[in-house]
């Protein structure tokens, strides 16, 4: 039998030790907004902060009915006891022929060095590979986001690949360093 990415049906909250990932909802838009409008946030994701608080709801909006049509998974993080959006992570590329998700993530500056991005990549990788059935998981990185590269690293990834000058953004072409996983390697 051929095997097949298992995108569940409901929605999957985890929990960790520290965090939790749960879906995002209209109520987060300015959690999201928060973050996503902040230049230090910004600064490594080739695009510029929002200005609008309806930026933020139409993201929120698209990543909620992503994961309705099938085609992405975005957790909200919080706090394990609490419910506001301090970062974001999820499966925004999936490629179901290929069994391979490509994996985004981001933090909230105040919510830096205390383990909780590492929980939500050891949570999120987890659930990729034990219950998505991926073969592969990969993530694309600006060479220059020092703290994101020493993560991915961490959790198992493997530098596959540096794109130079891969992307035009602020008048700058700007490099991209390509993080591989395979389920065999964890």
């Amino acid at each position: 039998m051929k095997p097949q990415i298992n995108f569940p049906e409901e929605f999957p909250n985890l929990r960790g030790e520290k965090i939790q990932l749960s879906s995002f909802g209209p109520e987060d838009v300015d959690g999201y907004f928060n973050m996503r409008s902040d230049v230090e946030f910004m600064k490594y994701l080739g695009m510029d902060p929002m200005k609008k608080k309806s930026e933020a709801r139409d993201r929120v909006s698209s990543m909620i009915e992503s994961f309705k049509r099938g085609e992405g998974l975005s957790w909200k993080i919080s706090e394990i006891d609490g419910d506001e959006v301090i970062g974001y992570i999820g499966f925004w590329r999936i490629d179901f022929k290929n069994y391979r998700g490509e994996l985004g993530f981001g933090l909230h500056a105040d919510y830096r060095r205390r383990g909780y991005m590492l929980e939500a990549l050891e949570l999120a990788i987890d659930y990729g590979f034990q219950s998505m059935n991926f073969h592969s998981m990969m993530a694309d990185v600006d060479p220059r986001n020092v703290p994101s590269v020493k993560l991915l690293n961490k959790v198992g990834f493997r530098e596959e690949g540096h794109l130079r000058e891969n992307y035009f953004y602020n008048g700058e072409f700007l490099d991209s360093v390509y993080f591989g996983l395979l389920k065999s390697d964890i």
